[in-house]
């Protein structure tokens, strides 16, 4: 017989022993037909699914549209699901399948998740990731928390938990040859005939270019110039005022080539790749890996968690929490409501923080909503009736929140799991400073992150900018009592009409119509958080692509928001933008930067901090975009500051050198007290305070110790601010009981323990023997006049018994010039540098020496980057921006 005539015997045995797998499962396949909160394919917005999958019309191109056309994304577990992983064509190993299978269980195709170890040659998985060493490819999964990561001591293969897709289709049918008959593989009465086939639309190859031009180490980034761009607009040769600084380093790649590849192009460099494609017309006959685990099949990713940890290491589903606390961080702050969500609803979905009132202003609360739905919050007063909510803070104090009032987001996001089932996972978190009846958008995204987002939320908002139209209220006289002029919009109220037919006395402000405001202020933002982020993720691969570097993006984390009022655009009626526009990205988390074709791991300090120059940049490119209008990010507040005279200061300390001791006086800060304060210690009883005398009541300084290690007592490690004043205060109590405490001895010395009528000492009276009274007036000092008039830590502060001493104190006059750093943030630079081991971490800044003079506003903006000293890693940038008011 020729081999052309075993096939038919080899099909039968094939087909046996597939049956017997097939008849164990088979009839579970109809209880994973219906859709999970991560594989949706009959909803709406999973209309372009479902619609390309009907008109694939079978496993085998659906399968390969999958596998051709979806890049994958190295990162752990379910963070898109199957609508926006469909639409930005882009994910994990467990997206990607979460896909495959809402896409084939939209035809009826049975279909489920696999997952084991699998071992993939070192050339392959290298390529697949677009990197040129196995090292690197290693790094790059573990940083992302990829299961069970291992290259062989040879180097020849790499090791790690993977995830694929398993559909159910009819023997006959396996490898998707036709046939004239259709089997439903859903119906246990068919379980003879079908069998699971395993199927990969991540795992692919790619054909790249091979040219290898690398201009990374030609090249240097000019900070000072991209600084300077505003100050040097007029002379700047490259016009870098307003270019994002991926564009500033395209062009300058660009001129780089023509001098040294002549004929080559911005494209050559990035060398992408092409992603080989399958178009063979058959189901694959095996997976293109080895499987070296027992196999682990799940119908959904909560069947898949719920096997964690006992069968499976760490969990699929990603969440996010958010909490909204009345009290300031770090004691114990009274909740307003809380939610904790899959980062799957997310993905597709606006998670906001918005103020809600009744029509007749009494009640508001402060709510969280998915989507539109409401999903957590808490009721809280203002004026009008409901009564009065009074929330008690753990530093002492109560709130009674009203509009306006400031208020405390915190948000915590799933990142990458630890590397092994016992290692702690890793999250992202960070804390916002709110006010009550501002509208906060919580934006999250990373590898996740594309283009479709941006497109379903523009296309909402300009429908919604059509379904509530904003408009004067011409009959309502304003809060003047003055008519309104609707040609100019003097003394006019804006008014939203959800009918779209114009206003009429049913009409609300914008703040109190809720479907309004969540519509037109909550998509405004919306579009601005899905734009950033879809650039960021693009522009960050785009750089490393050029620079032949690779980063793992951890996630993406921040708040996009707006307060209360709305801004009046030329005095034109219908033109409102909600104000105090913010993009405020405090949790962009990446594994870090690597050289991605050295022979050695090499990490780049160079490529971390200049993607997190891009990530600052975003921040005002966005609003200006969109709205037209420049906006204040850290990279663009320090172009500002320097265009109006400041200059770059550089306070850092590690084991070479120490700057901030030479800074101090661009703080305003000096070894010599402000002019008109005289030294006058006192000493009363058992204590000894430090004051000042002054000509004026009132007259300020702060002091703080220009060294500090981690020996320095606590009290003398924090910043104080000493006011004189004559009778209260440090300097008017302590005067007052040490002026007393004299008087009460030299009536003791002339007159013996004798009996003294009622005094009044230091707003308190005593009576009785001299003795009790001074034992009484004693007991006054130390436990009421110190704890509760003048505060026993700032008294323990000033205290030459406590520690308190001149030698090497700074002080600067308060208040400081409008233009300086809060004394604050110096202290906090100087804890910042000096509390830690610098033979382990050390940290710099990089910031205006003054603060940026916005159009009603001063912001502080700064550079922050820590190291890691044995290896000289950039271990993080933060881009920090804080607005410090008028």
């Amino acid at each position: 017989m020729s081999p052309r005539q075993y096939l038919p015997k080899i099909r039968q045995l094939i087909a046996t022993a597939l049956s017997v797998v097939a008849a164990l499962s088979v009839t579970d396949a109809l209880a994973q037909q219906p859709e999970t909160p991560e594989i949706i394919f009959s909803t709406s917005d999973a209309q372009p699914l479902a619609d390309t999958a009907a008109q694939l019309g079978n496993a085998v191109a659906i399968y390969e549209y999958v596998r051709n056309h979806f890049d994958y994304a190295a990162y752990h577990g379910s963070r898109s699901g199957s609508i926006n992983t469909f639409l930005g064509q882009r994910g994990s190993d467990v997206d990607i399948a979460t896909t495959l299978i809402a896409m084939l269980r939209s035809q009826n195709i049975p279909a489920r998740y696999a997952v084991g170890t699998v071992r993939i040659p070192s050339v392959q998985l290298t390529n697949w990731l677009g990197v040129g060493n196995p090292d690197v490819a290693v790094q790059i999964l573990k940083d992302q928390g990829i299961q069970g990561v291992v290259l062989a001591a040879d180097r020849s293969t790499i090791d790690l938990e993977h995830v694929w897709t398993e559909a159910l289709v009819p023997f006959s049918q396996y490898r998707g040859l036709p046939t004239g008959t259709s089997v439903d593989c859903t119906l246990a009465a068919n379980s003879s005939q079908c069998n699971w086939i395993p199927l990969d639309g991540s795992f692919k190859q790619k054909a790249y270019n091979d040219l290898n031009i690398d201009p990374y180490n030609a090249l240097n980034f000019d900070y000072t110039g991209y600084y300077n761009a505003i100050k040097d607009a007029e002379t700047d040769p490259l016009l870098r005022k307003d270019k994002n600084p991926l564009t500033i380093l395209e062009e300058q790649i660009a001129t780089w080539l023509r001098a040294n590849h002549p004929g080559k192009t911005l494209e050559d460099v990035a060398d992408a790749g092409r992603i080989i494609e399958t178009r063979d017309g058959l189901l694959p006959a095996s997976l293109p890996f080895s499987v070296i685990s027992t196999i682990r099949r799940y119908d959904s990713v909560a069947l898949h968690d719920a096997a964690v940890p006992t069968d499976e290491p760490k969990t699929w589903d990603k969440t996010i929490t958010v909490t909204q606390n009345m009290c300031p961080p770090g004691g114990a702050p009274i909740s307003m409501g809380s939610a904790t969500m899959s980062l799957v609803e997310v993905a597709t979905r606006r998670l906001t923080s918005v103020l809600e009132i009744n029509a007749d202003g009494s009640i508001i609360e402060q709510v969280w909503r998915l989507g539109g739905e409401k999903i957590g919050g808490g009721y809280i007063n203002v004026s009008g009736g409901g009564g009065s909510i009074v929330y008690g803070c753990s530093d002492g104090s109560s709130k009674s929140p009203q509009l306006g009032m400031p208020y405390w987001i915190s948000v915590e996001m799933d990142g990458a799991p630890g590397a092994t089932s016992s290692d702690t996972d890793k999250t992202i978190s960070a804390s916002y400073s709110a006010v009550i009846g501002g509208y906060y958008l919580v934006a999250t995204g990373g590898e996740s992150s594309n283009w479709s987002q941006v497109h379903r939320a523009a296309d909402q908002l300009l429908t919604d900018n059509f379904n509530y139209k904003v408009v004067f209220n011409p009959a309502d006289p304003g809060s003047n009592g003055q008519a309104c002029d609707f040609a100019s919009g003097l003394n006019c109220t804006p008014y939203v009409d959800a009918t779209g037919n114009g206003w009429d006395a049913s009409d609300l402000p914008l703040l109190q119509d809720k479907p309004a405001l969540d519509a037109l202020t909550g998509g405004l933002l919306y579009v601005a958080a899905t734009q950033y982020y879809a650039k960021q993720r693009e522009q960050f691969e785009r750089a490393d692509q050029l620079m032949k570097t690779k980063t793992p993006i951890i996630g993406f984390l921040g708040v996009v928001s707006s307060v209360y009022d709305v801004e009046y655009i030329d005095g034109t009626a219908f033109s409102v933008l909600p104000g105090g526009l913010l993009i405020d990205m405090k949790g962009i988390t990446i594994g870090g930067s690597y050289r991605a074709h050295d022979v050695t791991l090499s990490h780049s300090n160079r490529q971390f901090e200049f993607l997190g120059h891009i990530t600052s940049s975003l921040e005002h490119e966005t609003w200006q975009e969109l709205t037209g209008y420049d906006a204040v990010s850290t990279v663009r507040g320090i172009q500002m500051a320097l265009a109006s005279g400041s200059t770059l200061i550089n306070p850092k300390k590690n084991v070479i050198e120490d700057t901030l001791p030479g800074l101090y006086s661009t703080f305003g800060f000096s070894a010599s007290l402000p002019a008109g304060f005289t030294d006058h210690p006192l000493t009363v009883y058992s204590t000894a305070p430090m004051t000042w005398l002054h000509t004026v009541n009132g007259s300020q300084f702060n002091t703080l110790l220009a060294t500090i290690d981690s020996g320095t007592n606590a009290t003398q490690g924090k910043l104080a601010t000493y006011i004189y004043s004559a009778n209260n205060g440090l300097y008017g109590w302590s005067d007052c009981v040490d002026f007393r405490e004299g008087q009460l001895q030299d009536f003791y010395n002339a007159n013996g323990n004798q009996s003294i009528a009622s005094i009044s000492l230091c707003n308190q009276t005593f009576s009785g023997p001299v003795l009790t009274v001074i034992s009484q007036f004693q007991s006054y000092w130390l436990n009421t006049v110190i704890p509760s008039y003048i505060g026993q830590t700032y008294f323990d502060y000033f205290d030459r018994n406590k520690g308190f001493t001149a030698t090497g104190r700074l002080y600067r006059a308060f208040p400081p010039a409008a233009d300086a750093y809060d004394a604050l943030t110096v202290a906090n630079i100087r804890n910042d540098l000096y509390l830690r081991d610098n033979a382990q971490t050390w940290v710099e800044y990089l910031m205006p020496s003054t603060l940026v003079a916005g159009p009603s506003n001063h912001f502080e903006v700064k550079i922050r980057k820590a190291y890691t000293t044995p290896s000289g890693a950039l271990s993080s940038v933060s881009f920090e921006i804080l607005n410090r008011g008028h």
